[in-house]
């Protein structure tokens, strides 16, 4: 797959994920060997990954993309993404894409998660 359609797929699944079309998100995620971490949540199943994005959903009010990083199969969007945590904030989120074979097959997300941790009752993780 060329650098242009695995940037051009981790963008389609961002914008899936801004819209809230959890399933057009979903359908961008290989179905075997996917992997997702991130501060508040680990998953190795695309299926599992997919349904958790509900709670996303609730939550989320716009991303949009400062800066991108590309590495051949690798993508590293810099994200602002605005969410409703005990108001509404825009948080910096990194979020690092591998792909291979037309799909996303990893996603590392990296973000301040304490305000979250907080809000759901898990003290401080500071």
């Amino acid at each position: 797959m060329q650098t242009t359609e695995t940037l051009q797929l981790v963008e389609r699944y961002l914008a899936a994920i801004a819209a809230r079309d959890f399933g057009a998100a979903r359908s961008l995620l290989a179905d075997r060997g996917f992997g997702y971490t991130s501060p508040i949540a680990h998953f190795d199943d695309a299926d599992r990954f997919a349904e958790s994005m509900d709670g996303v959903g609730a939550i989320l009010h716009g991303i949009r993309t400062l800066h991108r990083f590309v590495d051949a199969a690798v993508i590293c969007p810099v994200l602002a993404v605005k969410v409703s945590l005990d108001g509404y904030q825009t948080q910096r989120v990194v979020q690092l894409a591998r792909v291979e074979a037309a799909r996303i097959i990893g996603l590392e997300v990296i973000f301040d998660a304490s305000q979250f941790h907080r809000m759901i009752g898990q003290g401080d993780a500071s």
